[in-house]
């Protein structure tokens, strides 16, 4: 697996938001969104073995473990990785973050799936059947769709209706941080967007929840 870097934080963002957790980046991604915050992770880091992921794990003695990217499903050994992670008594949960673009039946011993489908102000394609194929097969999974305009709100509403029964609750509205653009203005921007639509916020369990360790000053 190529890891770019590892760190402690909390995490920042969906419904686990304020976990102290170990992130793991891959450092791979072929989906180009436009305004990625992590760019430098697209190509770059070191190739590990799946015992040297365990061994940073066991080392930061934190009981979560987070695998962002990058996209973390276009690593080869991320199924050998998530194995060995689980079968460490140390960890409690692993949480694994991905944009949705590659469907892969993954070990799903303590794992937490975060489906992060990025909208058109991202500039890339939603991938929608690949979306219901996650859904189908995981169980413990949460639904996070960043936003920054009203054609991504529009785009999230359109599949959450489409496909309601499909759809873990509470569902997370992210507001997406865009270059030249203060953080804390676009997440007030999209919490009025989406509180204008009562119809969509009393007919979905919904959670605006911006990313709190950017508001921080946090990695």
């Amino acid at each position: 697996m190529k890891v770019c870097e590892h760190f402690l934080s909390i995490q920042g963002e969906g419904l686990t938001v304020g976990a102290p957790s170990l992130f793991v980046r891959s450092g791979r991604c072929s989906v180009g969104c436009r305004f990625c915050d992590t760019k430098y992770s697209w190509n770059s880091g070191k190739e590990l073995t799946p015992e040297e992921v365990r061994e940073i794990v066991l080392s930061s003695r934190v009981k979560r473990v987070v695998i962002t990217g990058g996209e973390p499903l276009e690593e080869e050994d991320l199924p050998q990785v998530l194995k060995k992670l689980a079968e460490l008594e140390e960890v409690e949960g692993i949480t694994l973050e991905t944009c949705g673009h590659f469907f892969r039946e993954l070990p799903k011993e303590k794992l937490y799936l975060v489906l992060s489908p990025k909208p058109p102000t991202m500039g890339v394609k939603f991938p929608k059947g690949e979306l219901l194929k996650f859904l189908s097969f995981y169980d413990q999974l949460e639904l996070k769709f960043t936003l920054y305009s009203e054609e991504d709100f529009r785009e999230i509403k359109a599949f959450l209706k489409e496909n309601r029964e499909a759809v873990p609750e509470p569902v997370v509205l992210q507001p997406l941080e865009v270059p030249g653009k203060p953080y804390r203005e676009t997440a007030k921007k999209v919490v009025e967007m989406v509180l204008k639509d009562r119809d969509f916020i009393n007919s979905f369990k919904v959670r605006i929840i911006p990313q709190v360790h950017k508001l921080l000053g946090l990695k």
